[in-house]
């Protein structure tokens, strides 16, 4: 049975999801297709802001009303439901990176 648990933020009530494993392979198949945007791409470290909406009820333009604190609590639950999704990322993040200093010139 899928986990959900629901946060209050800005007198929003938002409802964080787990997502199953046929989610994590369209998010990975997306990663290719997404435009890139430095807030919602790079704000935080762990998540881009749309894969905060992946996992919860939000809307990506809902949370232009949300400070960068509240979507740290939000992602806080966010990683509380889907841990192996973060786990993921951040392995993918590192392969990323030790690609990209391999590709450099000397």
């Amino acid at each position: 049975m899928r986990r959900t648990k629901s946060i209050e933020l800005a007198g929003i009530t938002i409802t964080v999801r787990e997502l199953p494993l046929a989610e994590l392979r369209v998010w990975f198949k997306s990663l290719d297709d997404a435009q890139a945007d430095l807030i919602t791409d790079g704000l935080f470290e762990s998540a881009s802001l749309r894969d905060v909406a992946r996992m919860t009820d939000l809307e990506l333009e809902a949370m232009d009303v949300l400070l960068p604190s509240e979507i740290e609590s939000l992602l806080a639950v966010c990683r509380e439901l889907n841990p192996h999704f973060f786990q993921l990322r951040a392995r993918l993040r590192t392969a990323m990176l030790e690609v990209a200093q391999t590709a450099r010139p000397a």
